[in-house]
């Protein structure tokens, strides 16, 4: 896809977005309160062909690269995190089926149109090879978005009697009708996401709906998708993160004027010290946006080239990823500090921003042993990671 092609793409989803804000919005409240996202906003979202942004343009998806998946995601969080999150890995594990099973599972999968999916890619299951495919048996955690699902797409591990090495690894995908979600997403942070665990009893799979994990082929879609999974992934971690926070330092703006300090008398918009701050932490926002668009256009310009990402690339995305998510969460605790006693009730935009930009700082994807990688490889190491092996050849 060039340039070109791809600005006019990022600008008709960002116009997509923009007519979802109003509904995502004010269904907000009662995503939070359901503990999944409101069907209104999952019925916008469908219609504006967001879910489909990923996904390769051979089974009906919009082709985004990773340039533009961060931007539209950001987007998306700024409206509202729970819908942007749900968006995040609907588009993802729709862009990943599509690209990587096999064309009779494409073909049932998006028989009718673009589909939503849900599925955790931590091989937690267990995989047993039986005639024709895979019984599958297991529990997963964080199915985001899994009760508007209509496909999970999730890896488990391949039980060999005779298991000799490292354990083999394989993604499957399942209608979310032959899966059980367990509710268990108890939680204040990220509620609207609706990220149940969800299980299977000795599920059969057929071997037309499995590929490899975590190094399946590209069988169809664009250069993004020779990523291997960590790259893949980094522009929805990155974009959710920095809309979010972008909402809370907008957000602070709007209430620092009318916010009068108790003992002073003041408003807080006056208060050189919380502008000094303010305009700091806009920097530091900045400056991390342009760290995570350097990082994923670095690891585009590698797949469209057909070249691998060396180890010094993948200290960089992997450190990017995490860094991006802490100056978020950094950046929005303050505005939500600085919002005062108000900002702590259920239904605020400070009180949902704060929530669930500390969420995704708990997510595996923005763990600080990123920063170990980093350094180990700057002092001349290459430490094994299974999840940043390229792709198997097709």
């Amino acid at each position: 896809m060039t340039k070109g092609t791809e600005n006019v793409l990022e600008t008709s989803l960002l116009a997509s977005v923009a007519r979802v804000r109003s509904v995502a919005e004010a269904h907000a409240d009662a995503s939070n309160e359901g503990a999944t996202l409101h069907p209104a906003v999952v019925e916008v979202m469908k219609k504006e062909g967001l879910f489909a942004l990923a996904a390769p343009k051979e089974v009906g998806g919009q082709g985004a690269d990773g340039r533009t998946q961060l931007v539209v995601y950001e987007a998306m969080a700024h409206a509202d995190p729970s819908a942007g999150w749900a968006l995040m890995i609907g588009a993802i594990m729709n862009g990943m089926m599509g690209a990587y099973l096999p064309e009779a599972a494409t073909r049932e999968i998006f028989a009718a149109g673009m589909t939503t999916s849900a599925g955790l890619q931590v091989p937690t299951g267990k995989a047993r090879r039986v005639d024709g495919g895979f019984e599958v048996t297991g529990r997963w955690g964080f199915g985001s978005g899994i009760r508007h699902a209509s496909w999970v797409y999730t890896a488990a591990m391949i039980e060999e009697p005779t298991q000799v090495g490292p354990p083999s690894f394989v993604q499957v995908a399942v209608p979310v009708s032959r899966v059980t979600i367990e509710d268990t997403w108890n939680t204040a942070f990220l509620r609207g996401s609706g990220s149940n665990h969800y299980r299977m009893e000795s599920v059969f799979v057929d071997e037309a709906f499995t590929c490899s994990y975590p190094c399946a082929s590209r069988k169809r879609g664009q250069a993004y998708f020779e990523l291997p999974f960590i790259a893949l992934v980094a522009p929805g971690h990155i974009g959710f993160a920095l809309g979010v926070a972008r909402r809370a330092l907008e957000e602070i703006t709007i209430v620092a004027p009318r916010r009068i300090k108790a003992w002073t008398g003041e408003a807080l918009g006056t208060q050189s010290s919380f502008r000094v701050e303010l305009g700091r932490k806009r920097a530091a926002l900045d400056a991390a946006r342009a760290l995570g668009r350097e990082v994923i256009e670095l690891s585009m310009q590698r797949a469209e080239a057909g070249r691998a990402l060396s180890p010094e690339d993948w200290a960089a995305v992997r450190a990017a990823t995490t860094y991006t998510t802490e100056v978020a969460a950094d950046v929005t605790s303050f505005a939500f500090r600085a919002g005062g006693s108000s900002a702590i009730y259920a239904g605020t935009v400070l009180d949902r921003c704060f929530r669930d930009v500390h969420a995704a700082a708990q997510h595996i994807a923005a763990t600080d042993d990123a920063y170990d990688y980093a350094a180990r490889v700057s002092m001349g190491e290459a430490p094994f990671n299974p999840l940043l092996l390229p792709r198997e050849s097709a």
